[in-house]
């Protein structure tokens, strides 16, 4: 769950809306993105590293 918290943290400090960050992760839609910032869908490795790449936080911040 913390993870989740700080997807949404980092999406918030760079005024990003659920549909930038759905269109990062590459979904066509904010519905997806907001299901995982939710906690409704499960969080893949994936989506961490296309965000550890789009905002240059090493991985394992994610995870502390």
């Amino acid at each position: 769950m913390k993870i989740l918290i700080k997807i949404k943290k980092i999406r918030k400090e760079h005024n990003l809306t659920q549909k930038d960050m759905a269109e990062i992760l590459g979904y066509k839609t904010a519905k997806g993105y907001h299901d995982i910032e939710c906690g409704r869908v499960k969080l893949k490795l994936e989506h961490l590293e296309k965000l550890s790449s789009k905002f240059n936080i090493p991985l394992e911040k994610f995870f502390i």
